[in-house]
């Protein structure tokens, strides 16, 4: 695993559980309904997803 993937893989929770904070602030605020902006918790989730393996992928490019 490289450094990029292993960082990605570090901080997907923290930057998650600051998202869901600001979404049930926002909510709690009457900005927005958290009924309605939870989707973007799965929309960065897979993109950190997405990140790890084309990172993990350009490892095994530079190795070969």
């Amino acid at each position: 695993m490289n450094g990029s993937s292993s960082l990605l893989q570090a901080i997907r929770g923290p930057v998650l559980l600051v998202t869901l904070g600001l979404l049930m602030v926002a909510d709690q605020l009457d900005r927005m309904s958290f009924s309605r902006t939870w989707p973007v918790l799965l929309i960065l989730f897979g993109l950190f997803k997405l990140a790890e393996h084309l990172g993990s992928k350009d490892e095994g490019v530079k190795n070969a």
